[in-house]
């Protein structure tokens, strides 16, 4: 972190003089002001060359070595981009990562006036030809919470939602571990679909990592020559990049469950861009995906407790048993 501070502070000192823009057309029918353009290309680069360096390939000299790897704008891929999966996001969601941060990652949240963050919102555009191309998607609507005042009841069905796939639910625990010991998970899965299950030569408390679009190393194009691996999470274990802890400040606001569950519903229902996590909106029932959100939400919790580690010396000690 003093590395990326360190190069980003001397970045001003270093960098040649600014080049000459002309209006940017987006395909959503908008056009971004020259002046705009040379604003977020200062920005940029006191702020964001390190890491993703000055073509916007996520190739910058701070970035070497890093995971997860500095973005590269120029694939014109994003993780948390408040839109169902693959598609362009939206300013807001934009502003919104590089307000707070990501959580986990060298990403720290930026305290920059909001001008600031408009006009390098809008330099980004300049590096990928999507952006004249393609229009962002429609940002995914928060639906009202049907769980409130019933937690328990919440979680319990998220339970549910979480480890068995098909009948409205999400199967997560194909991708992600389950938390669930072999007997119960077998006779939960049973029950919701009907099917026997076998998990005697299965092991679901292993994750392993998963392709995704996201790239390694570049060509002179900047296009991708390898691309990176991403282990989906183990919730009780590994920090969410767009989740904070309860009591946390983010935004100088004190961050709340509710607003926790929130974060988590948002990347629950848009997916994860140029990875393997899908967009759940419209796919499960909202009162399934919220439920969803709360049984995730009480193993995040959990993160490196003691309570945590006993759970998973509990789903180890099942993983022995035939």
């Amino acid at each position: 972190m003093l590395a990326v501070l360190a190069l980003g502070a001397l970045g001003p000192a270093c960098r040649r003089e600014p080049p000459t823009f002309e209006p940017l057309k987006l395909a959503n029918g908008t056009t971004i002001p020259a002046a705009t353009l040379a604003r977020g290309w200062d920005v940029y680069t006191h702020y964001c060359m390190s890491c993703h360096g000055e073509k916007g390939d996520g190739q910058g000299p701070a970035g070497t070595g890093m995971r997860p790897v500095p973005r590269n704008f120029r694939q014109g891929l994003y993780k948390f981009g408040g839109v169902a999966a693959g598609e362009l996001p939206t300013d807001d969601a934009l502003k919104r990562t590089l307000r707070r941060g990501l959580h986990g990652t060298p990403m720290f949240a930026w305290d920059v006036p909001p001008a600031d963050v408009d006009a390098v919102v809008q330099y980004l555009k300049t590096f990928s030809p999507r952006w004249k191309q393609e229009a962002p998607g429609v940002a995914l609507a928060v639906s009202e919470d049907p769980w409130k005042g019933r937690a328990a009841e919440a979680v319990e069905r998220g339970r549910t939602v979480y480890h068995v796939a098909g009948k409205g639910n999400a199967g997560c625990a194909s991708c992600h571990v389950a938390y669930l010991p072999r007997a119960d998970l077998a006779a939960l899965t049973e029950s919701v679909t009907g099917r026997k299950v076998n998990l005697a030569n299965v092991d679901p408390y292993t994750a392993t990592p998963r392709d995704s679009d996201y790239s390694l190393t570049v060509d002179a194009k900047g296009e991708a020559t390898q691309l990176s691996k991403v282990l989906p999470p183990d919730f009780l274990f590994h920090r969410l990049r767009t989740v904070w802890p309860q009591g946390a400040r983010v935004e100088g606001q004190r961050y709340t469950a509710e607003a926790q569950r929130e974060d988590l519903y948002r990347v629950m229902a848009a997916g994860v861009g140029g990875a393997a996590m899908p967009s759940w909106k419209g796919a499960i029932p909202e009162e399934n995906l919220w439920a969803l959100a709360y049984y995730v939400q009480s193993l995040v919790v959990l993160h490196d407790t003691d309570e945590a580690r006993d759970l998973q010396q509990r789903l180890r000690d099942s993983k022995m048993q035939p």
